[in-house]
């Protein structure tokens, strides 16, 4: 047989076992994706390598993300660097400044996230609590009395009221008694007075008439109610009322009334004079917009910062309680062998063919080899 030929067809055989053979080990990293029978025995290497190894290659991809990639000092190193540390403010700074511009009213954004509450609820739930925090408040004060727990400048003061109030009496009764009806009063009460008294009263209006009574009295009792001394007396009176007043402990006070009455009445003014309905009609822009630099320019980047630094404290134990390796491992396990051999062909399928050729290259050299040989033997 021609040398030639002997050696050209041993280069052709070598080549195809060498690409055939590099080709088929390819194939067998995922090929077949199950193990294959023939009878009861499963035949040698099915299935193929990643497919047979996949939970182990699962678990040593869990472990190398965590010790190798995705690391607590890498994330760190990350979280507080300038860089993105500003991106992720200005981030923040317009998602806060969207939310903040936002021109719906508060009633209808609550409606909308289907959060029952109304004006009506508002004002009820505002009335409850106040209500409660009077109660709670007046725990530590019940057992005391106003001299205790009003400063010294309060009382004085109240003090200095019941000489204004004693003014404020004597000027009213004073008024009155000038008016046409004091004058009628007065004569009503002294003609009582005599009707009352028999037959010495009947003898003294006989005598005098009541009217002539009246005209001598009245201007004995005007002179009175305007006397300095009257004055003197309201104020000693109204100060004595007022010290037996603060001496007594405050819930006597607030049994008179009944301390869930007060309770309700003051947590139902409290409600009834916020304006909630007002409130509730105001869009989110209207609400923000006294406060909206500076919870853009001062808070945002603030909470920021403090969340960042936050986060890298804890930044070992949120990896710990993420069990990230294990989330890796799941989702390899349950990757899908034909998809994860598109991924890697699509990636590789260059090198592979390649690999493929290199091995004919080889095949084909060492047929080159042979062929010289058995000549040389031959």
């Amino acid at each position: 047989m021609n040398p030639v030929l002997i050696i050209i067809f041993m280069i052709i055989i070598g080549a195809l076992i060498g690409g055939v053979t590099n080709s088929l080990a390819i194939k067998m990293l995922f090929r077949p994706y199950k193990a294959r029978y023939i009878g009861k025995y499963k035949i040698p290497f099915t299935p193929g390598l990643i497919p047979k190894r996949q939970q182990e290659l699962a678990k040593q991809l869990g472990r190398m993300v965590v010790d190798h990639l995705l690391t607590a000092e890498g994330l760190r190193r990350k979280l507080e660097h300038p860089e993105f540390q500003t991106n992720i403010t200005e981030w923040a700074q317009e998602e806060v400044k969207r939310l903040l511009e936002h021109p719906a009213a508060v009633q209808e954004l609550l409606t909308k996230a289907d959060i029952d509450l109304s004006s009506e609820k508002m004002e009820k739930e505002i009335s409850h609590w106040v209500a409660e925090r009077y109660d709670a408040v007046m725990e530590n004060y019940r057992e005391k009395s106003p001299r205790e727990v009003l400063s010294d400048e309060w009382m004085r003061k109240a003090e200095k009221g019941t000489g204004q109030l004693a003014d404020y009496i004597q000027f009213k009764v004073k008024e009155y008694l000038n008016s046409y009806e004091g004058k009628q009063k007065v004569s009503e009460l002294i003609n009582n007075y005599l009707e009352n008294q028999g037959f010495f009263g009947s003898m003294i209006s006989s005598f005098m008439g009541s009217e002539s009574l009246t005209e001598r009295m009245y201007p004995a009792i005007i002179r009175y109610i305007s006397a300095q001394e009257t004055n003197d007396w309201l104020r000693s009176m109204l100060q004595d009322e007022l010290h037996e007043l603060a001496s007594q402990p405050i819930s006597q006070f607030e049994a008179k009334i009944g301390k869930s009455a007060v309770g309700r009445a003051l947590g139902q003014a409290v409600a009834k004079s916020l304006p909630i309905e007002e409130w509730m009609s105001r869009s989110v822009a209207e609400w923000s917009k006294p406060v909206r630099s500076r919870i853009l320019n001062d808070l945002v980047p603030y909470v920021v910062k403090q969340l960042s630094a936050a986060i890298s404290d804890r930044i070992e134990g949120l990896m710990k309680s993420m069990h990230l390796s294990e989330i890796v491992q799941e989702e390899v396990e349950s990757f899908q062998v034909d998809r994860l051999e598109e991924m890697v062909l699509g990636i590789s399928r260059r090198e592979f063919k390649m690999i493929t050729y290199l091995g004919a290259l080889l095949g084909g050299i060492i047929g080159l080899l042979q062929g010289f040989i058995v000549l040389f033997l031959g």
